[in-house]
């Protein structure tokens, strides 16, 4: 009996040993980041040109869609574009996103129209920085200023990284706004190549609206400069509506932590049955996964 029971023992044991690890490694870290167009709260604001298209924008629909494909994509870090101000955005969130855990991030930058850039993270956040102030020259040597804002924040935790929000200058305006945009362009490049040189392992991706198709020289600059474009060849444009079909929208990585990146893509069709996002807004979003160590 005894030999019985020390036999089935050792079985248990030996199974037991055998026994599938189940995997402790957390998921991989989403990022997203998306043009939301206009997004206006209702009221109009007498010190911006934000009546024009109020009415169209702030209804309740319209913010509905915007928010289940927000909770269907369930990203870690949000890059937002076109954000009209921190309450109406905190309202949002608020409402419906209450609980995914995002904490806000928001200045007030220098679009007259009032659209800024914004950031929602649930991952901790260490130093925040606006670059609304700065100046630089262009090309021309004319003071420069970013038009929207160069928003920095950085997420703490294993994946330590500096995300940058943009929303680079519009192509009203001809050859003058290419010369804004580049040279928005080229003190974007200066700030990462600053930290670059400090430390060569450095990790900060550059993502948002930079209304620019990939040919052009602002993407060259930051291209030639070292940055990765993930997505570069896709045959996929991320501003969606006729006749301008086309790829504005990047995410850009420094080399160190392009070599975390797991996948990348412009995400043209809706995570959600029933709502387009062509109904949403008239930009595509992209969706970068990373490993989540960074290593």
């Amino acid at each position: 009996m005894l030999r019985l029971v020390l036999i089935a023992f050792a079985t248990l044991a030996g199974c037991m040993a055998q026994a599938p690890q189940v995997s402790q490694e957390p998921p991989a870290i989403r990022m997203l980041s998306w043009n939301i167009e206009n997004f206006f709260d209702r009221w109009d604001d007498p010190y911006r040109r934000d009546q024009i298209t109020k009415p169209a924008y702030a209804s309740d629909a319209r913010m509905e869609r915007v928010a289940k494909v927000l909770q269907a994509f369930d990203a870690d870090v949000v890059a937002l574009q076109e954000v009209e101000n921190r309450w109406h955005l905190e309202q949002f969130v608020d409402k419906y996103l209450g609980d995914m855990g995002y904490e806000v991030v928001h200045f007030e930058g220098n679009d007259t129209r009032g659209i800024d850039v914004a950031l929602l993270s649930r991952i901790p956040l260490g130093e925040v920085t606006s670059y609304r102030h700065i100046r630089f020259k262009d090309s021309k040597g004319k003071e420069q200023h970013f038009r929207r804002d160069l928003l920095r924040v950085r997420v703490e935790g294993n994946f330590q990284t500096d995300v940058y929000v943009v929303h680079l200058k519009s192509q009203w305006g001809d050859e003058v706004a290419d010369v804004v945009r580049e040279s928005e362009s080229a003190a974007i490049l200066k700030i990462i190549q600053g930290e670059i040189k400090k430390n060569p392992a450095y990790r900060g991706v550059v993502c948002g609206d930079f209304n620019e198709v990939p040919e052009m020289p602002t993407l060259g600059l930051l291209r030639d400069g070292g940055l990765v474009d993930p997505m570069k060849g896709t045959e996929k444009y991320t501003y969606n509506k006729d006749p301008y079909l086309t790829r504005i929208d990047y995410a850009m990585c420094t080399p160190s932590l392009a070599s975390t990146l797991l996948t990348a893509e412009v995400i043209d069709e809706s995570p959600v049955e029933g709502v387009r996002l062509e109904d949403a807004t008239d930009h595509y979003p992209l969706l970068v996964t990373f490993s989540p160590t960074g290593l």
